[in-house]
Formats: structure tokens, sequence, C-alpha cells
């Protein structure tokens, strides 16, 4: 079949007539906006977007064993640009950075592309620096001798004998540049607090001709055992601190306390086999009212013998001083409390509260709490009725007791049938002043004697102890009142009877 029209023409010959210029035009234009469209639609849905990594560390790969790049490598940027659906499935560990050494031969200076190794996407990937200069240098080893360096201060009191390292010899590797500045190995040892022979692991290190250490290169052994022998010299002495003068007026020195307390000496045989003790020099203390702390030397030192530890020859000498100054102090409203009081009685108090005036350091009695102080009457022994008995008063250590306002307290004893009221009553098992306090205690209704003044840490009772006979007393008065109300209470029955 034949592409001809009717007049007998080809119809595509005929077509360039057809087209006229502005049929192209529109043409043209149409898709030009077609396309600009598309890419208008393309940004809205899914826009371009640009993502940077910073700090990216650069990989060495496939270098030959028996060479090592002695460069540091600086970190990378790496910059990736393209649509936004294509940064779904990438990440920075995605993302890796490697040198290319392909182009690598031998020892010698190169500068070798930065290549970036990421999944297949069609974003945009660049990084910097895209290129380094590097030195790429021969791996080699050496063996070496080890030194045994001490590091032991020379003043120091302990003498090292022998020092036995498990190995002689160590293997230097690296860059044979950096080997061949390694002047030699040493292997620091350290006794730190140690007296007596010990074993150890210590870590060797290279150094250069100038005694600078060699980083670069690795030596092995890491780690070494090493027997360390430690023999003692000297003598220990203990330290006596002097002390001169008196403090102020109202204080008083409570301790005192040199650190260290005990120096190490070396002299002559036949003199450090006397000696015992060493002397401060003097600490004044003339007028001082708080402690003292001072750093002195050491004196009268026997002839030929020195101080080797501590390493100055000094002490420090502590003074701890005490404010002994009397003040006085009165304390109201303490309660006053019953002990003793026998069962089925009850006690009670006028008044219930008194004052007392006490007198002790000024720190005492700044430190002194109410819990401190217990005001207690004992009523041991004692028959129903009213009596006056001074309280016994329980001080802390260190705090005297002066006098009591008032000096008596009256004491009320009741059978618990015949009070109305209720009155204060304390348990029997109250306890009484702990040991080595200071108490007072008298009572009126025995008194043998005027009150004296009180002193830490004793008791004093002006009443006589007659718990036997009052106990008989108590029971003959109780048994005849009984007969008296059982003989009232015949007579009443036979007086109701003679009625009937």
């Amino acid at each position: 079949m034949k592409n001809v029209t009717a007049d007998g023409g080809r119809w595509y010959e005929r077509l360039p007539a057809a087209l006229n210029a502005s049929i192209v035009f529109r043409f043209l234009l149409s898709l030009a906006i077609a396309t600009f469209l598309w890419g208008w639609v393309t940004q809205l849905t899914d826009p371009i977007i640009t993502r940077v990594y910073r700090e990216m560390d650069i990989a060495v790969e496939s270098l030959e064993d028996s060479m090592i790049m002695v460069t540091t490598l600086p970190t990378t940027q790496v910059r990736v640009q393209g649509p936004e659906s294509e940064f779904s499935h990438l990440n920075r560990a995605d993302i890796s950075v490697y040198l290319d050494t392909s182009t690598v031969n031998g020892p010698g200076e190169y500068r070798l592309p930065v290549l970036v190794r990421a999944p297949d996407t069609s974003a945009v990937i660049t990084v910097e620096p895209s290129h380094v200069n590097v030195q790429i240098d021969e791996l080699v080893a050496e063996v070496m001798p080890l030194e045994v360096q001490n590091t032991t201060p020379a003043e120091d009191p302990r003498m090292v004998g022998e020092i036995v390292p498990e190995v002689t010899q160590v293997t230097v590797s690296g860059p044979s540049s950096a080997v061949n500045r390694v002047e030699r190995v040493t292997l620091p040892v350290t006794l730190d607090n140690r007296s007596s022979s010990f074993t150890e692991v210590f870590t060797p290190y290279a150094v250069d001709s100038n005694g600078q250490r060699v980083s670069e290169v690795e030596v092995l052994p890491a780690q070494i055992s090493t027997m360390i022998e430690i023999e003692s010299r000297g003598k220990q002495v203990s330290v006596i601190p002097v002390i001169t003068g008196v403090p102020a007026e109202g204080h008083s020195m409570q301790q005192r306390a040199v650190f260290p307390d005990t120096v190490v000496v070396d002299g002559p045989p036949e003199v450090l086999d006397s000696l015992l003790f060493v002397n401060t020099e003097p600490v004044d203390i003339t007028g001082a009212t708080s402690s003292i702390s001072e750093v002195v030397g050491l004196t009268d030192l026997p002839p030929g013998v020195t101080v080797i530890e501590p390493s100055d020859g000094q002490v420090e000498v502590r003074v701890a001083m005490d404010d002994v100054s009397v003040s006085e102090q009165t304390l109201t409203g303490l309660p006053v409390l019953t002990v003793n009081v026998p069962d089925g009685y009850t006690a009670t108090v006028e008044p219930r509260t008194i004052s007392i005036s006490v007198d002790g350091s000024s720190a005492t009695l700044a430190e002194m709490e109410s819990s401190d102080i217990r005001v207690v009457v004992d009523v041991e022994g004692l028959e129903p009725g009213t009596h006056e008995i001074e309280p016994q008063i329980t001080l802390p250590r260190g705090v005297t007791w002066t006098s009591s306002t008032p000096e008596v307290i009256q004491v009320e004893i009741r059978r618990s049938s015949d009070e109305s009221t209720p009155a204060a009553q304390s348990s029997p098992e109250a306890s009484l002043p702990a040991a080595g306090l200071r108490t007072r205690t008298t009572s009126r209704a025995t008194s043998w004697g005027r009150p004296g003044r009180c002193n830490g840490g004793s008791t004093f009772s002006r009443h006589k102890k007659t718990t036997w006979r009052s106990s008989v007393a108590r029971s003959f008065l109780i048994f005849q009142w009984d007969m008296v109300l059982l003989f009232n209470a015949l007579r009443a029955a036979a007086f109701l009877g003679g009625d009937r």
C-alpha cells in the first residue's frame, strides 16, 4: 500500500505546508507549560532537600600488611541532595567514607581520593575534602633490650635492692621512621606505699635520644610483671610535741597531737639503738583562746642523726583548747515527777513545776537540753498524809546545782479509794537518776541536817528509809479500819432485825 494522496503526492510531503509558525509556537509553548507543571507538581509532592553529615571518619581499605599510614586523617563532611523520598531509607549509618589506596605501591607521599559508599539512590552525594595528602611508611618490628628505671626519690628511706622483670627484651613495632627514632625501651617501677618486697605489673614505653616518648610505636609485651626487693634503712621513732605557755584565763588545753606521730631517722647504729623518741620545737600557747595548729621542726637530735622521712623534717602540732569559764543559768518551769508510789495510793505534788539555778562552763550550758534535767520526788516509805520533801535534781556532767525555787515540794499521799479528784502519780517503774549524774534530795519529814551544795555524780537523801516499819504500821491501821466497818455493819443488821 502506498502512502499517497488523491492528487498523487505523499501526505508527509504536504505536512510542512500545513504547519505555519503560529502552530509551532503553540506546540512549543504547550510543551514548556506541561514540563513546568510536571516539575512544580513533583516539587510539591516530593521536594528536593539537602542533608549534611558532618564529622565523618575516613576508613583506610586495601592497604598492604607491610604498609602503614602515618598521617592522621581529617574528618569529612558528606552532602546529600535529592528528592525527599530518597531519604526515607537513607541515614548516617548507611553512609561510609573511605580512602582509595589502589594507587599506593610503596612508602612515600600520596594524594588519594576520598570516596563515599552509600545505598543506590538518585540523590547527588559529594564529600569534602575530596582528596587528602598522606604519608605511607613501611611497617617494621625490632627487638630491643628492656631498661628498668627506679622512680623512687633519693630521699625515700626505703632501699631498693634487686629488680627482676619477667622479660629482658621487648618487640617494638610501627612505622620504620618511628622505630628508627627509638633509642631505648624503659620500664618505670614505683614503690608506692610498699614497705616489703613485692611483685607488680608495670607498663614499658619507648623513648628517643632526648628522652621523649615515641607514641607511634607499639611495645610488646604491653605489661611486664616485675619483682622488687625492698630493704628499709633508718629507724622509726615517736614524736613528742613540746608545749609552752599558759592559755588565757577561763581556757585550758584539752588535747595535743602531732602529725605524723612518728618519723624515720638515720644515723650511727649505736645511737639509733638507744633513740626512742624525738621532740618538736616548742609551740607557745600563751594567751590562747582557741585551738592552735602549727608546723614546726624537730629539735635536740643526737649528733649524727638526721630525719629522712618526712623529707623536710617538719611535723604539724595541734593543740585543742576549751572554754572552762563558769557561767550561771536559771531554768524555769521544770516538771516535778514522783517515784516509788505504793500500789493503791496516789501522790499529789504542789507546786507541779519548779525553777533551779545551775552553773557550769559556757559551752556545756549551751549544749544542755531540757531532756538532760530531771526533778524527782521519791515517796518510798512515806505514810499517807502530807509531806515536805526536797527533790532530787539530776543534771548532766559538768553542770552543778546551786539552788531551787521552792526548796521543798509538798507531797500528799492518799489511798486511791479516798481521793475524789485525779492526782498526779508516776509509774512505780519510774527509773531513778542515771548513775554518774549529779542529784540532790532531802525530806523535811525526816530531816537530819541542813542541805549542802550538790557536786557532780553524787546523790544526797535527807529522810531515813523505814520501809519495813511503815509497812507494818500501815497494815495495822488498815486492819483496825476494816474491823470498825465490820462492827458497824453487824450493829446495823441487828437493828434492822429488831424492827421486824
